[in-house]
């Protein structure tokens, strides 16, 4: 089995995503644009109405410490060969007070920034918390 580690840039000038299988929790969502990145904070949106928006942010700059590993199963789907092709991105959850974010490492999402393709992917057998304060590191 070869493992892919992902050690991701922190922006991308790929405008949309394209996940085959939806996001966790909402299967129709399909595609999302990613507007801004300047500070490795990114929107992102749906481009057809059919899921809700996420805050999500460049793994790479919040937890440069954090290096997930894809199954050959999840770096094919996403057609990802080289690692410097993929964009890691945690989902953030904000509440009242935006200094007490969190970021989703269980579940990052990851978008091959060659082609678009992207998943949300949930990381077994790797010790990742599911709400890491965004400041943590």
């Amino acid at each position: 089995m070869t493992m892919v580690t992902i050690d991701a840039p922190t922006s991308t000038t790929l405008p949309v995503a394209h996940f085959a299988e939806g996001l966790v929790g909402f299967p129709d969502a399909h595609d999302y644009a990613l507007f801004g990145g300047e500070g490795g904070v990114f929107e992102m949106l749906p481009t057809d109405d059919a899921g809700p928006g996420f805050v999500v942010a460049a793994a790479a700059v919040f937890f440069p410490g954090y290096h997930p590993v894809l199954d050959d199963a999840t770096a094919q789907r996403l057609g990802l060969d080289d690692a410097g092709d993929a964009l890691v991105l945690t989902i953030v959850t904000v509440g009242a007070d935006v200094s007490v974010a969190h970021a989703n490492l269980l579940a990052p999402v990851v978008v091959n920034t060659r082609t678009g393709r992207a998943e949300q992917v949930v990381l077994s057998g790797q010790d990742f918390p599911l709400r890491t304060p965004l400041g943590a590191n």
